[in-house]
C-alpha cells in the first residue's frame, strides 16, 4: 500500500474490473487494467493511458443526449 496525495489515505494495487459512477450519473465499468483504490474512501486512481481512454469514452457519451448512461471499457494488453 502507498499514500496518495489526492486523499492522503492508503491505496491498494488492484486488478480490474473497476466500476464507478461519474458526477453526472454515467456508470463506467473498466476491465483489463490495474489500478489503485483507496482502502478508506474508495477513490480510484488509474494509470495515465487508462484515464485517457476513459475520458475519451465519456466525452463521446456526453455528446449524444440519447446515449445510454453506461460505458463498458475492456482494455486488453496486446503484444
Amino acid at each position: 500500500m502507498q499514500e496518495h496525495s489526492h486523499c492522503h489515505h492508503r491505496f491498494a494495487e488492484l486488478g480490474g474490473p473497476a466500476v464507478f459512477q461519474t458526477e453526472d450519473g454515467i456508470e463506467v465499468n473498466v476491465s483489463g487494467t490495474a489500478f489503485q483504490k483507496c482502502t478508506t474512501c474508495g477513490h480510484v486512481d488509474f494509470p495515465v493511458d487508462t484515464r485517457e481512454v476513459i475520458e475519451s469514452s465519456l466525452k463521446e457519451n456526453r455528446k449524444n443526449p440519447n446515449a445510454v448512461k453506461q460505458i463498458y471499457i475492456n482494455l486488453v494488453e496486446t503484444f
